[in-house]
């Protein structure tokens, strides 16, 4: 087959499918010399502790206080707020952050994940601050871009200019105020058991269609699965003239964040630190916990006064032996979505607009900018455009994961629709990166937080309950470290009380 574009690109798949996967070949053919290795997130022995497998469990080898089991924000959390005590955490991947981590290319960060906080998100602002980390003000309210138009400030200026018919323009104008004057404050029990679904009716189709490709990409679900009392709360935070947009963010995104904390913790803590572990069982016992793991091939048991897990619930209540039943019951109503993230690298200025411009209609619901905050900084030069496509795909669509074949489609098909989007995007990069995860996103369903989570969270004796999915209404960073401060003093709670008996 002849080639018509450049002579390749180097694609890397960070996943646990086979090594060597070139990108499609309708775009570009890699020498097999140049193809790159698989690495990244690593499920074989999640699939088996999912499937009921049973580990043997050895004696056990060493006490802590506490045990984490997760390393991604939630858990690193726990264990920077537990620094002064004998703490044990434990991170199947072998890098630390979880859906807030961070990857860099020839010295550039981009996010593999999760992009940005509010400054009103306290606890992750709070912790940002108290690590050090300066905070970014991105100072661009979400622009769109659709028929080969760009839309700077949607919700703001940028109604008046949607490459739509006047009608349309209209209702885009008459949602937005019916979403300010909505009584919302005292309704948050009946809207969080409603679909957001309902409250489109009387509008023309595009202003869904809009609100349908912006809730997978933050909560996971269309306005059909979607509780109202997130969907409208957002709704209403978007369109408010009196903050355009205060958030915040780094270079990488939110793993900066979770790279900061692994960088504080690992010089004290180091050897309490295992990446590459994972954990198969958790059981609660009369004075203690013990957890069993797989590192370095070898299955090891442990045991601590009192444990965290800072796990997403699905695969919680496969771990922790003993939960009572309506607690299990709940973490198994929580659903989560597949959610690659697409990062293209190109070596010239490409798209440098907005920070986070929304696509309906693609493969993707949105892109990020890389480095939007640092760009006019003094000095600043941007050696290449790295633009991080957010990916979220349907429940049923995970088994696309599973294969090369599959995640080379998706990213050629991220690609491919980026390129179409306006003549001067059609570039190729110099390397694709796709990051998958195939549970990613627990999806914000109607009475999900007000009925669902609090049951899942509730502490046994001895164990904790933490994660992004443990708060709501939203998975966000900020209530992954929220979870984490309840987990902890929940935990110091338990050892109180076990120093006093």
């Amino acid at each position: 087959m002849p080639q018509t574009r450049r002579d390749f690109i180097k694609f890397v798949v960070a996943g646990s499918v086979a090594a060597d996967c070139p990108v499609d070949l309708a775009l570009v053919t890699a020498p097999a010399a140049k193809r790159p290795k698989v690495d990244g997130e690593h499920n074989e022995i999640c699939h088996q502790v999912r499937d009921g497998h049973h580990f043997d469990r050895p004696p056990v080898s060493k006490h802590y206080d506490v045990a984490i089991v997760g390393g991604g924000v939630s858990g690193l959390s726990a264990a920077y707020f537990l620094k002064d005590r004998d703490f044990l955490i434990l991170e199947k991947e072998t890098h630390w952050g979880g859906n807030a981590y961070l990857e860099e290319y020839d010295g550039q960060a981009y996010a593999t994940g999760a992009a940005f906080i509010e400054r009103s998100e306290d606890p992750a602002v709070n912790l940002a601050r108290e690590i050090g980390l300066e905070l970014l003000p991105v100072q661009n309210p979400d622009p769109t871009l659709v028929g080969g138009v760009f839309i700077e400030d949607t919700w703001g200026a940028g109604l008046d200019h949607l490459p739509y018919a006047g009608d349309v323009r209209e209702s885009f104008k008459k949602f937005r105020r019916d979403m300010q004057a909505f009584p919302f404050a005292s309704r948050h029990r009946e809207l969080d058991d409603e679909p957001f679904s309902k409250y489109f009716a009387g509008y023309e189709p595009e202003v869904k269609n809009w609100w349908d490709n912006f809730g997978p990409s933050n909560w996971g679900a269309r306005t059909e699965e979607t509780s109202a009392l997130l969907g409208i709360g957002t709704a209403r935070a978007i369109a408010d003239e009196s903050k355009r947009d205060d958030r915040v963010t780094w270079p990488g995104g939110l793993g900066a964040i979770t790279q900061r904390l692994a960088d504080l913790l690992k010089p004290g803590h180091g050897d309490r630190m295992l990446a590459g572990a994972t954990t198969v069982a958790v059981e609660q016992q009369k004075n203690q916990v013990s957890v069993t793991y797989l590192h370095d091939g070898e299955l090891r048991t442990v045991a601590a006064k009192a444990v965290i897990m800072a796990t997403p619930k699905f695969i919680t209540w496969r771990l922790v032996a003993g939960m009572p039943a309506a607690q299990s019951e709940a973490m198994k109503q929580i659903r989560y979505i597949p959610y690659p993230v697409v990062n293209v690298i190109f070596d010239r200025p490409v798209f440098n607009s907005g920070y986070d411009t929304w696509c309906p209609g693609n493969t993707f619901t949105d892109f990020i900018v890389a480095d939007w905050v640092v760009r006019k900084q003094p000095g600043y030069k941007q050696r290449h455009n790295i633009l991080t496509f957010y990916t979220p795909l349907g429940i049923t669509d995970r088994v696309r994961l599973l294969t090369e074949e599959e995640c080379r489609d998706v990213a050629a098909s991220v690609l491919r629709d980026f390129q179409k989007l306006r003549p001067e995007f059609n570039v190729d990069p110099v390397e694709i990166h796709l990051y998958r995860r195939g549970h990613a996103l627990y999806m914000s369903t109607p009475g999900n937080f007000t009925r669902v989570q609090p049951i899942a969270r509730r502490s046994m004796e001895r164990i904790a309950f933490a994660n992004t999915d443990s708060e709501g209404p939203e998975s966000t960073t900020s209530k992954g470290i929220e979870a984490a401060r309840r987990a902890v003093r929940e935990v110091e709670v338990m050892l109180a009380a076990k120093s006093v008996s």
